[in-house]
């Protein structure tokens, strides 16, 4: 059924960057003839390619705190007057709830109903609802990780044994997704709990062996209109999405169960029940996601359209007019995923195989992919019909794949280092007093001996150009380590003052030349920034470093390697200097 307001089409706001539940949500938005814009965190996701989208802004945690998010997204929602916001994850899911009453009255927000979002948001209430209810889980306790000891816990559940953070995201932190850790030994626990909060509570479960099947459903009321049943055909050993998978008949007792849950809820919205079972046919619930899910393309091939029935019912405020509970058995998978996953395998067995027999799973596993010509069977990203996020997907892997070992080659290295030199120099002549910032992640190395170095020879030479140096990394005031201090003042720089800041899209002007240090810093300039000039420190060196392309990090790697990666630093600086002069002077 075609929506209409007011005679004109109904404009819907959807919010994410992934080429699953983002990109199926805005393809079967668009096929509906809904008019479909967003506001994506990635700016070099596939899914933007996708000739559903109208319009797209690009707002994210990295690049701008959560109150400067949150106030840029209902700036654009109380311009534009959204009928619908569909937020497909809790990055969006969480700020925008807590801003409900700041919303235009028409505005309908494709969030679960308060009770829903209270106990499928959060592991451990999710885990009681699903005892009350009768649901079979694993034997699991909540404690923070400052009170466990090993020990105890493999005498408690085994091993392995799980940790799960209570929500994947915390509203504090919402640039940062809390994981899933299955514990193998006390190594792999001391690791996990110096990497997070020992003072946050923590669900520790007893691990269940089997595989994973989700049913995934569309509610009003806690009464189910729609469901699909899929299992996993690939999953990480270490836990986290499937990369292949296919769909299941549904199975009663699975779909009693969360048909359960979503009445002791009341429901009304979306969710996917994620279970697992064992080889001898026994299951239990892991998680529910009440949200658009990361196999969401699945269902969509299968003709159940989540997406849709959703935003119809949000619109029209009328339930569907029958029940989807049939559909066609299909496969997919997410490409990227996947490829990195069979690189996963392959490696793996290549430690507890023969050669010959990774090398066959390999073969088998690739040949797989050409599976797509049949008629049950898809990637994510495609569709013949908007085939511009899988030739986006494509190439993206191609660049990372094929690419990454071209631009090390020693032409492209030289022709790479000309060609930025001579755009340096021309932008140094159409300005001369443009502020140069040093971009590299922690701003505790790199980017802060760059700044230094870049002072000190600007000074000498009587260069009057602003600098400054930032990191990726959203906690400030952070020392430079002793090892950097210490190799620092061997080439005459003192870094002890030094107090790393987080770069910010404020920080950066229209005229700024950007100077980061390696692909990884790229990539998030190219993501989460708007940089109107950036530059590979490394494409500034002279014929001492003819081959080089990135200007590592050195963080953890000792001394030497610091005083190595400052000396290639200052190196550059030199060269920075020496095209500003050949510009200018």
């Amino acid at each position: 059924m075609q929506q209409y307001i007011t005679g004109s089409r109904v404009t819907v706001l959807v919010l994410g960057e992934d080429t699953r539940s983002f990109l199926s949500v805005v393809r079967c938005l668009g096929a509906a003839d809904y008019d479909v814009h967003v506001v994506c965190y990635d700016k070099t996701s596939p899914a933007l390619a996708s000739k559903y989208i109208t319009s797209a802004k690009f707002y994210n945690y990295q690049a701008l705190t959560a109150e400067d998010w949150l106030e840029s997204v209902l700036a654009l929602i109380e311009r534009y007057q959204f009928d619908l916001i569909i937020p497909c994850d809790e990055r969006a899911i969480y700020p925008l709830w807590s801003a409900k009453d700041r919303l235009p009255m028409h505005t309908q927000l494709a969030i679960a109903n308060q009770e829903a979002l209270d106990c499928l948001f959060d592991k451990w209430k999710t885990k009681q609802v699903a005892q009350s209810c009768g649901v079979a889980t694993a034997q699991g306790h909540v404690d923070c990780l400052q009170q466990m000891q090993f020990a105890h816990l493999v005498q408690q559940y085994g091993l392995p044994f799980v940790i799960k953070p209570l929500q994947s995201f915390e509203e504090s932190k919402l640039s940062q997704r809390q994981k899933v850790a299955i514990i193998r030994s006390e190594t792999e626990f001391d690791d996990y709990r110096k990497s997070v909060d020992e003072q946050q509570p923590f669900l520790i479960e007893a691990y269940f062996a089997g595989n994973g099947e989700g049913l995934s459903v569309f509610a009003i009321e806690g009464e189910v209109y729609a469901a699909f049943a899929h299992e996993r055909v690939a999953e990480p050993s270490s836990g986290g999405g499937s990369s292949y998978r296919k769909s299941i008949p549904l199975d009663k007792a699975l779909l009693d169960a969360t048909a359960k849950m979503c009445q002791a809820t009341h429901l009304t919205g979306v969710a996917m029940f994620e279970f697992r079972r064992s080889a001898e046919g026994d299951w239990i619930l892991v998680e529910v996601n009440a949200r658009f899910w990361g196999s969401l393309p699945l269902a969509i091939y299968a003709k159940v359209d989540f997406p849709k029935l959703y935003a119809d019912y949000l619109v029209s405020h009328h339930v569907p007019d029958r029940k989807y509970l049939h559909y066609s058995p299909v496969l997919a998978r997410a490409l990227t995923a996947d490829i990195y996953e069979i690189k996963r395998e392959y490696e793996q067995l290549c430690k507890t195989q023969t050669a010959w027999r990774a090398r066959g799973h390999l073969i088998k596993r690739l040949l797989q992919i050409l599976n797509v010509v049949t008629p049950r069977e898809t990637i994510d990203t495609l569709q013949w019909r908007d085939v511009g996020p899988f030739r986006a997907e494509v190439c993206s892997l191609l660049d990372t794949l094929v690419m990454a070992r071209v631009r090390k080659l020693s032409w492209v290295v030289r022709w790479r280092r000309h060609h930025a030199q001579q755009t340096l120099a021309k932008l140094f002549k159409q300005n001369p007093k443009r502020r140069i910032l040093f971009v590299c992640y922690g701003n505790i190395m790199r980017s802060p001996f760059a700044a230094a170095c870049f002072h000190d020879q600007a000074a000498l030479q009587r260069i009057p150009l602003d600098w400054d140096s930032f990191g990726f990394h959203l906690i400030e005031q952070r020392a430079c380590p002793d090892v950097a201090s210490q190799a620092a003042l061997t080439l005459g720089e003192d870094l002890t003052t030094h107090q790393s800041k987080w770069l910010s899209q404020y920080d950066i002007h229209d005229t700024d030349i950007v100077i980061y240090f390696d692909q990884q810093n790229l990539g998030k300039l190219s993501a989460y920034y708007q940089v109107n000039h950036a530059f590979c420190a490394a494409d500034l060196l002279d014929n001492q470093f003819p081959n080089l392309v990135d200007i590592d990090d050195p963080y953890g790697r000792g001394s030497d390697n610091v005083v190595d990666c400052y000396t290639k630093i200052a190196n550059s600086v030199a060269g920075l200097l020496n095209v500003y002069k050949g510009a200018v002077q």
